[in-house]
């Protein structure tokens, strides 16, 4: 009887091979990723007979399995950006290597295993396009500065609480370096307020008070108050304004702008921690 485990290291080495030989248009991805995303699928291929995959009955459970198995792979070979056409040779070249015969029967099964690939093609590819849409989106949020002493940080669109972390340190970080004390947060043009994302913004008025300044919030909806609730965030504590306007207004003639309150020793201690 053979040993399935030799099995599918034959089918491995051959798949291999085959990579090799076929060289598909990877777009720089090297090989060796292709074959660590196809490795899952090879044994539950190997542990398919032939006789099962030409006799099509394809609604029992190792199929669905090995189906499900070929919809994730398709997923992740359009995350690593491959064309649709390479993802099916890759597909095609996992199946030859299982069946290097070509045995009569199982070219059904070959094209119901590529669907399900496809299948899962077109859901990685909808995914990496998001990803890479949240990605510009983000890089375009930077804080702004408004004049010597006020930063101001304008978010718009719809962003990972995570996202609007790093956000909110990068303006912290800005204001450090540039020994500002004073920010503006706008959430006027921010979508879908959260608990996590309440977390994430607000956060900015604890970095402004460790800056020995203040963070005027504009934009702030009964929809993020609702938000600050559920985050257990103080909001009636933080100082907000209607607009950007009377916030601009409010932080130029904000008393902690005097010079004097600030602490050189805390300001210097905070540069070090931050580099």
């Amino acid at each position: 009887m053979a040993d399935p485990k030799s099995d599918t290291t034959s089918v491995t080495e051959r798949f291999r091979g085959a990579l090799e030989a076929a060289k598909p248009a990877t777009g720089g991805v090297p090989l060796a990723d292709l074959l660590a995303e196809v490795m899952p699928l090879l044994p539950l291929l190997t542990e398919l007979p032939a006789e099962k995959r030409a006799a099509g009955n394809f609604g029992s459970f190792e199929f669905r399995e090995c189906f499900t198995v070929l919809t994730l792979v398709g997923r992740r070979l359009a995350l690593l950006d491959l064309t649709p056409t390479t993802a099916i040779q890759v597909t095609r070249l996992a199946l030859q290597s299982v069946d290097p015969r070509n045995e009569a029967g199982v070219e059904r099964f070959a094209q119901h295993a590529v669907a399900a690939a496809v299948e899962g093609f077109v859901l990685g590819r909808e995914e990496r396009v998001s990803q890479l849409a949240l990605k510009r989106a983000a890089s375009c949020l930077k804080p702004l500065r408004i004049d010597g002493s006020i930063f101001a940080l304008i978010i718009s669109g719809a962003h990972e609480p995570a996202v609007l972390s790093d956000t909110v340190d990068a303006l912290g970080r800005a204001m450090l370096e540039a020994d500002v004390e004073l920010a503006i947060v706008d959430l006027t043009q921010l979508d879908e307020p959260n608990r996590e994302r309440a977390i994430a913004v607000f956060a900015a008025d604890e970095i402004a008070k460790m800056l020995g300044g203040q963070c005027v919030f504009t934009g702030v909806d009964a929809r993020w108050r609702a938000a600050a609730t559920d985050a257990r965030i103080p909001l009636d504590a933080m100082q907000t304004a209607a607009n950007l306007a009377e916030a601009l207004a409010a932080a130029r003639n904000s008393a902690d702008r005097d010079a004097k309150e600030r602490t050189p020793s805390w300001r210097a201690h905070l540069r070090r921690l931050l580099r």
